[in-house]
């Protein structure tokens, strides 16, 4: 008999997070899995899910007006909108389990838990996710979750610091059939960007956040002023007062410099190609999957140590930088632009360890067991 499943997903966006679940979703056998998600909202990958798969929207965020003037009209009668459609979508389906991926979708923990079904939560969050959260969210989770599993082993480690009985490891993965890049577009793009080939290119991917190490840009520019060096910032441009106040800075003091790209989508490992080194200057992460993109393409990498960037990096990879110390970071940068004969293959191979290839039979075995 099948196990029956319903996935809880914020949207099913290009996050790490939801990329990861998505990768699951696509190799579920279906033989052995009956499969409903439930998002919150439509994201980029949720109509692209396989079409066995049954899928929901919240009525708040649904394209039907319909639902949303539903919605609106049980409330009149005291009707709790989500908890309404959740135990309908049970009562069809019949779920054995509810599995709930990320506590970024946190009305879902407003809600009781459902009678004779088995909760697991995956978590992908640290403490700053939970210094953004409400109380009652992680509560909860420890309270209600069946299973939690963790992205690492350091989300694994803060998971078992509440004395949650019953926690289980997956890592978060990339897949390296999706990763693939076109000579001549790189090329087309370096001359869009004025990147000369005497330039040392420095790759940041993520959005433009204090989190993310945006404030480290402005020391790296004026180290390296006078060298042909040239920082690619990769995603969504958080236009913020510290963004405005980096871009300021850097387009009168460093011109040419400093390129913010914006999200890239088809282009995203064209422009990751340009890298001849990928800063990962994050002040938290819970595992880092573009760190993995950048040893997939062969990019060193030079990191703080967050995520797995510990155990993952070796010398011949690049540096880890202990603590956020700039001197330090600097130095380290220095460090892999001086090096020569970058072995390629040492990246690739280490990243492979944590691709879909590898990694999604030990996911499959791990719901097989959760089942």
């Amino acid at each position: 008999m099948k196990k029956r499943i319903l996935f809880i997903t914020q949207n099913l966006g290009r996050t790490g997070s939801e990329m990861v679940l998505w990768y699951l979703l696509k190799n579920l056998d279906a033989e052995k899995y009956a499969v409903s998600v439930f998002c919150k909202s439509e994201g980029a990958l949720y109509h692209m899910l396989p079409d066995h798969i049954e899928k929901n929207v919240m009525y708040k965020y649904s394209p039907h007006w319909s639902a949303r003037v539903f919605r609106r009209l049980i409330k009149l009668f005291g009707v709790h909108p989500l908890n309404y459609q959740l135990n309908k979508i049970q009562k069809k389906f019949k779920a054995d389990i509810w599995y709930i991926n990320t506590i970024a979708f946190p009305e879902i923990f407003e809600l009781p838990k459902p009678l004779n079904v088995k909760v697991v939560t995956h978590v992908h969050e640290l403490l700053y996710a939970f210094g953004e959260i409400k109380a009652y969210v992680l509560q909860w989770m420890i309270s209600n979750s069946d299973i939690c599993i963790g992205c690492s082993d350091i989300v694994c480690e803060k998971i078992l610091a509440l004395e949650h009985p019953k926690v289980e490891l997956q890592y978060s993965f990339i897949d390296e059939k999706t990763i693939s890049t076109n000579q001549d577009r790189i090329e087309v793009l370096k001359k869009e960007l004025g990147i000369s080939p005497y330039d040392f290119v420095w790759i940041i991917s993520g959005g433009t956040k204090y989190m993310k190490g945006l404030d480290f840009v402005l020391p790296i520019l004026e180290r390296f002023k006078d060298k042909n060096v040239k920082i690619i910032w990769l995603g969504t441009e958080v236009k913020n007062a510290l963004y405005v106040y980096v871009k300021t800075i850097a387009e009168k003091k460093y011109p040419g410099k400093l390129i913010f790209t914006g999200a890239q989508s088809a282009d995203y490992y064209n422009y990751m190609s340009i890298g001849k080194g990928f800063l990962l200057l994050s002040r938290e992460e819970s595992f880092s999957l573009v760190m993995l993109e950048a040893a997939y393409l062969g990019i060193p990498i030079v990191a703080f140590t967050i995520g797995i960037a510990e155990q993952f990096i070796t010398k011949e990879m690049g540096v880890v930088i202990d603590g956020f110390n700039t001197k330090d970071l600097l130095e380290g940068m220095l460090s892999v632009m001086h090096q020569q004969d970058i072995d390629k293959s040492v990246l690739r191979k280490a990243a492979i360890e944590y691709t879909a290839e590898r990694q999604l039979p030990l996911y499959e075995r791990l719901l097989e067991k959760i089942c």
